[in-house]
């Protein structure tokens, strides 16, 4: 009995104290408040309501203490935790909850829920943090645990059932198809449309190349007049001569069937007799010009 009075006298004192807390200030310039800091030679452990972390002791500038409720919640965890009952622990949520201290108050309310999940007092505070009593398990559990295990799937940012949720993926994967055949037709589309202006200017360029030689002057020069070749020489109709105003003479004879090619004059007007060879030496009205 005795040694009970002075667990309960330890403890107020405990609760009367003040409770301290940690400010750990790192060298990227970053800082985590109201937690609690144990530091030794290597590293820095840092305990918060999340839970904790450790850091190497060269990442850490400072660390500088204050008070803080976060403290006062450990140390009030500490105390009650060998031998707390559902209640204790319900009340050290209570009293996390009107600290705003969130984290500590879920905490606490899980375990009162665990030593009774019926107690009263806690569903208010587990409903507010997403948890429902499940009737089978007999135990609080989140709220996206309970909706699974009644098979529901969380999609769009809702709970369907597994049928509403398959209809939704047969009616997405139609949508799908539906955008890759209309993808696919537009393509298909625009490649016919290129081959289409690809002939059209082929056409055109081919027209205007027809128009373009229609269109072009006759060559200004010497007349085009029929040239005849033979083995021996090069025939070139008579033409008037510009420069002796002279007739052309009458075209050499041709030779008889079975004559001789050595009968015919080697030199007339126009014609030039090259041995050997079909081309003539000089050719036309310059002839004259040279005599």
């Amino acid at each position: 009995m005795r040694i009970r009075c002075i667990a309960a006298l330890l403890l107020a004192l405990a609760s009367l104290a003040p409770a301290r807390a940690d400010t750990v200030y790192l060298v990227n310039g970053r800082s985590f408040e109201n937690v609690i800091a144990e530091m030794t030679e290597t590293e820095v452990k840092i305990r918060m309501p999340g839970g904790s972390l450790s850091l190497p002791r060269s990442h850490v500038l400072r660390v500088e203490s204050s008070d803080s409720d976060f403290a006062e919640y450990l140390r009030r965890k500490e105390a009650i935790r060998r031998s707390a009952s559902a209640a204790d622990w319900l009340a050290l949520a209570q009293w996390a909850k009107r600290q705003g201290m969130e984290q500590g108050a879920r905490e606490a309310a899980l375990a009162a829920s665990n030593l009774d999940p019926r107690l009263e007092g806690v569903a208010p505070l587990l409903r507010s943090y997403g948890y429902v009593f499940d009737e089978q398990l007999d135990r609080w559990i989140p709220y996206a645990d309970s909706m699974r295990r009644r098979g529901f799937v969380f999609a769009d940012g809702q709970w369907l059932s597994r049928e509403e949720n398959a209809a939704r993926q047969r009616a997405r994967e139609e949508e799908l198809e539906r955008r890759r055949a209309e993808r696919a037709a537009t393509q298909a589309s625009q490649a016919t449309q290129a081959v289409r202006e690809v002939e059209l200017a082929l056409a055109s360029l081919e027209l205007q190349q027809r128009l373009q030689r229609t269109a072009e002057p006759p060559a200004v020069g010497i007349p085009a007049y029929p040239v005849y070749v033979f083995p021996g020489f090069w025939n070139v109709p008579p033409q008037p001569c510009h420069h002796c105003g002279m007739e052309p003479p009458p075209e050499p004879p041709r030779p008889a069937p079975g004559g001789s090619r050595s009968q015919l004059p080697r030199e007339t007007h126009g014609v030039f007799h090259v041995p050997g060879s079909l081309l003539p030496g000089t050719i036309g009205p310059s002839s004259h010009g040279s005599r």
